[in-house]
């Protein structure tokens, strides 16, 4: 996803960290939380009626399932209709897809006499980070529904899935980029594995998810996503803007950038949704939508990483 899903604001609102205090002193409030026998079984709620805890995004008025407590329950919402569905299901079966491309990758991959096991290594490398953080993403969107605490722990996961993602989709790209140039290879790469490591502490580390931490996490991330810009520099300076843009395919990593920050933007903004509360609630809201473009900005990648790949093969090695 990419490097801008880091804008992310889950669980950032007041009412979450007023509830943590709570919790941490032993106090939890249980105001507008519900007992299993008033939750009916597939029932939708409204916004008026969900705790605070799940209280994200003021324009989606209704289609909301309420803590459940119930692995089994949260499941069970896969089955239905409701205003995670489409978060679940368009990271989910893509992330499947992901799954099944490593799996079978010896008959789609092309091959060329020069085509090594590395080869094989290197792209499925980003098939599975782009598989880790769709599937850890549709898990949270499936699980967070359950409680205050999984939904914490799903978020989570969801953060360390982007920090993956970008990880894999970098070094993939950079073993083509800079084939000839180890030194630029395991330089770059090397600063993407601790530029990786440093962001999933401070998404795991709960001293560091503290609404004092914020400015700095979000500041990290956006660090971690302008990264990407110093390879493409170097080999600007190194090999010229044609061989640059062939090498790595430009074209399609620029595409990719595009579609990862319109799908940030639209997030952040709440658009379309903010425009008409309640009238996105089930189809076409904005997560929805920024779901979608991650999708398409990591295929942009993978259309990168196979010209490059196809043209280290043909070219460089006649």
């Amino acid at each position: 996803m990419n490097e801008v899903k880091m804008t992310h604001r889950k669980f950032a609102g007041a009412p979450l960290a007023e509830h943590l205090a709570a919790k941490n002193k032993g106090r939890i409030s249980l105001l507008n939380s519900p007992s299993r026998e008033q939750v009916s079984k597939r029932r939708l709620y409204k916004w008026s009626e969900i705790p605070e805890w799940q209280r994200d995004n003021e324009h989606i008025i209704s289609g909301y399932v309420i803590e459940t407590n119930s692995l089994w329950a949260c499941l069970d919402s896969l089955f239905y209709l409701h205003n995670e569905t489409v978060n679940v299901y368009s990271h989910l079966l893509p992330g499947i897809c992901f799954f099944l491309v490593i799996v079978f990758n010896f008959y789609v991959l092309e091959r060329f006499e020069t085509t090594s096991l590395i080869d094989y290594c290197v792209i499925d490398f980003f098939f599975l980070g782009a598989f880790t953080c769709l599937m850890m993403s549709s898990l949270f969107h499936c699980l967070k529904c359950h409680s205050l605490e999984i939904a914490i722990f799903g978020n989570k996961l969801d953060y360390l899935g982007i920090v993956v993602l970008i990880v894999s989709s970098m070094v993939s790209i950079l073993y083509y980029g800079f084939h000839d140039n180890k030194s630029f290879f395991f330089m770059f790469s090397g600063l993407t594995v601790i530029f990786g490591i440093a962001c999933a502490i401070v998404s795991l580390g709960e001293t560091f998810r503290s609404r004092d931490w914020r400015p700095y996490r979000a500041s990290l991330f956006v660090a971690f996503g302008l990264s990407a810009l110093l390879p493409v520099i170097a080999g600007l300076l190194k090999y010229g803007f044609k061989e640059t843009w062939a090498r790595i395919q430009l074209q399609w990593v620029i595409l990719e950038g595009v579609f990862y920050i319109s799908g940030a933007i639209l997030y952040g903004i709440r658009f379309p949704e903010r425009l008409a509360p309640g009238k996105f609630d089930i189809w076409g809201n904005s997560h929805q939508l920024f779901h979608l473009l991650v999708v398409v900005a990591a295929l942009c990648h993978l259309r990168a990483l196979i010209g490059s790949y196809e043209l280290f093969h043909s070219q460089f090695f006649q």
